[in-house]
């Protein structure tokens, strides 16, 4: 790729302000951007730790077992615990490595679906990046308001031990109002200046993995059970990626961002994990126990009242700051798929804002479904875990689309860039779909039995919802269905200024 051997270009600016006619350098990112078909909008200001940071602080270890350890606990137990985490940790590694060799070599911000539509070609291209689009942004609409619901239940858990006979505190509406807040706070750094969110990435604290599954098969009196706990919210490989337009060599550097923090993440919770499980004081205390979460019950088995309100309390900063992190992908990914028109409106959640290049009414857009969302918890008992497993559905299955497409439509225009699995990545492709395809039917199942109208696991609902809204879309008659106008992403630069770019000799 051109790109790769040459340091800068100049390139006619002429079509973005009659008043820039003189030529502006561009660097080597900038070049590969346009040779994608999109001039550079955003700053490009994060390096590596900051790209890592992005998918490493989503997945979010440090807050995400305590988040489902009360739940794992008791479907599991200690020792499913353990062994699928090890487990599910290998092959999230898997599914990381498959998808950073697309993003290597197609580096654009809400990069799945633009992945999906380059490897699909003319024929399958539209339907696949159309399909991809909206499953991914229906995922990562979700994470926000899932990761901020656990945070809740942090903070609710800490009010419950200073406050144990306050009945608001047993309120749906109560949670609701908790979220809604912690939501517009996550909102704020993606929002303000693009100098504040690589700070808050680079100052949260060690987190991966906000996903626990725990699949197990455990006799129950002398009767065979699945148990399906926190699968859910295993995801958020593709972060790095939707922030390749804002990463310098991205094309390297988003490679490693996905597959490093995936490992790291996974190497590291492994330790956590262990510790954690052989602190454990008095198991059916903590199954008995009745807390928002019931890993207060766990930390008052430990250190007490005060010790255990005041880890509460930092878990659901830490919870929040990952929150942030996930916004920060879901107002990327509405931004990307706006500026393609796949979204109704799209010309206004497309906008960035003229100082700073931020795409504010993205983010109030996904703030809005984030708190109509928030809502199920007000009457479900388990929206917690229904909202997590859309968002671990979802997102991975629109993985699957260029994963898959990367080795059968797409594979002879596919080019790998200089980072690439090279002849493992057939086999690698392979175990990543077979993986996600178990995902999607464990997930799917109900989380608590018996079910009731209050332990009904919404997911497929919620999937069934998308999956109707999206085929809708594409075939709608009359000429407003998407496969009628919908041929792509579009260009926000032209054939010509690229092929009459001027390159000067490198020094």
């Amino acid at each position: 790729m051109a790109s790769e051997k040459r340091d800068s270009m100049t390139i006619s600016q002429s079509h973005d302000s009659p008043s820039e006619i003189a030529p502006k350098a561009l660097s080597n990112d900038e070049y590969q951007l346009a040779q994608l078909g999109y001039k550079q909008e955003f700053f490009r200001t994060l390096g590596l730790f900051e790209n890592w940071a992005a998918t490493f602080t989503t997945m979010n270890f440090i807050s995400g077992i305590p988040m489902m350890f009360a739940f794992v606990m008791s479907t599991g137990g200690p020792e499913a615990a353990f062994a699928n985490w090890t487990m599910v940790g290998g092959f999230s590694f898997i599914v990381s490595l498959a998808m950073a060799e697309i993003a290597s070599a197609l580096p654009v911000a809400g990069g799945i679906y633009y992945w999906s539509f380059y490897l699909g070609g003319k024929k399958w291209g539209p339907l696949l990046s159309w399909m991809t689009a909206w499953w991914n942004w229906a995922g990562w609409i979700t994470v926000p308001c899932g990761v901020q619901q656990g945070a809740t239940n942090f903070l609710i858990s800490a009010l419950e031990i200073q406050y144990p006979n306050a009945e608001v505190l047993t309120k749906g509406w109560f949670s609701w109002i908790l979220t809604s807040v912690g939501i517009l706070i996550a909102m704020l750094p993606n929002i303000i200046s693009p100098r504040v969110l690589p700070a808050e990435i680079s100052n949260h604290r060690p987190g991966c993995f906000n996903i626990f599954l725990t699949t197990s098969m455990r006799v129950t009196k002398s009767k065979l059970r699945m148990d399906t706990a926190g699968l859910s919210r295993h995801f958020s490989y593709d972060a790095s990626a939707h922030l390749a337009e804002e990463t310098k060599e991205a094309s390297a550097v988003v490679a490693k961002g996905m597959w490093m923090a995936t490992l790291s993440g996974w190497l590291l919770s492994i330790p956590t994990l262990i510790l954690i499980l052989f602190c454990i004081q008095d198991f059916d205390g903590i199954i008995a126990a009745t807390y928002a979460n019931n890993w207060a019950e766990y930390l008052m088995q430990l250190i007490g009242p005060a010790g255990s309100t005041a880890i509460l309390v930092l878990l659901w900063i830490d919870s929040t700051c990952a929150t942030a992190s996930a916004f920060m992908s879901a107002q990327r990914v509405t931004y990307a798929i706006s500026r393609d028109n796949v979204l109704p409106f799209s010309r206004y959640f497309r906008k960035l804002t003229s100082t700073h290049r931020m795409p504010l009414h993205a983010a109030f857009l996904v703030a809005a479904i984030s708190i109509a969302i928030s809502t199920a918890v007000i009457g479900s008992s388990v929206a917690f875990s229904a909202i997590t497993a859309m968002s671990t559905i979802a997102t991975n299955v629109s993985y699957l689309f260029p994963i898959i497409a990367r080795q059968t439509v797409g594979a002879a225009v596919f080019v790998p860039a200089k980072w690439n699995l090279g002849r493992a990545s057939a086999v690698i492709a392979t175990i990543s779909s077979v993986w996600i395809c178990y995902l999607f039917v464990v997930l799917l199942l109900p989380q608590v039995y018996p079910v009731t109208g209050t332990t009904l696991n919404y997911a497929p609902v919620m999937i069934g919802a998308i999956t109707l809204i999206s085929l809708v879309g594409w075939i709608f008659p009359f000429g407003l269905g998407g496969k009628y106008w919908f041929k792509g992403p579009q260009t926000t630069i032209t054939d010509v200024d690229v092929l009459e770019a001027t390159i000067p000799e490198m020094s």
